[in-house]
């Protein structure tokens, strides 16, 4: 079957909007390099802007995750386990060089949700949210972001473990605020996050 991509028209559809309370926290891993706990860039990711333009007029994408084991897996594991039995060893080096921040909504969120079967009700494809063609996703995401609702991002599941992931547009990112910076490998709960996923520190 091929790539349904998003319908002339989409713009006027309705969509299935989660809201996110003020007061909600995220979290978010991201290299020490960078000191900016919601920096972002306009490269190429699942959600980012498809159009070729200079980057000054695309849309940047913030993403955080609802448990420190979501960050952890779209961060550093990703399919590194695939194909690998028992205990998978990182080098310490990649661990010490990210932080962990806790990410704090100071005014509500509306994000396009594509959990359970919000996806199947607004025509989108399982593919957007979890697979590894981008492509299409990058399609959809331009056409939530040009919505007549303007949404303030995307609220996913992780194709890892299913747990949430928010895609924040770059003109909400405002609605934001670090509430804790951490080095990752002081993250309360990182032992126990290790533990479940059979990965070492070497």
């Amino acid at each position: 079957m091929p790539a349904t991509k998003p319908p002339h028209g989409f713009k006027n559809a309705e969509l299935d909007i989660d809201t996110v309370p003020a007061g909600s926290r995220f979290g978010r891993i991201y290299m020490d390099a960078y000191p900016d706990p919601l920096g972002f860039g306009k490269s190429p990711s699942r959600f980012s802007d498809p159009r070729r333009r200079i980057a000054e007029n695309r849309f940047g994408v913030l993403y955080l995750g609802e448990t420190l084991k979501v960050c952890f897996l779209e961060a550093l594991l990703r399919d590194r386990r695939d194909g690998h039995i028992g205990d998978l060893p990182i080098e310490e080096k990649e661990i010490s060089a990210r932080r962990f921040a806790e990410i704090e909504a100071m005014e509500e969120l509306r994000l396009v949700d594509l959990r359970d079967d919000h996806a199947v009700r607004m025509g989108v494809p399982s593919d957007v949210a979890k697979s590894s063609r981008h492509g299409l996703a990058r399609a959809w995401s331009l056409a939530f972001y040009e919505h007549k609702s303007a949404p303030d991002g995307i609220v996913y599941p992780s194709r890892l473990n299913g747990h949430a992931n928010l895609a924040v547009y770059d003109r909400a990112i405002a609605k934001l605020t670090p509430r804790r910076v951490i080095p990752l490998i002081g993250a309360p709960g990182l032992a126990a996050v290790l533990r479940d996923l059979l990965v070492s520190i070497a």
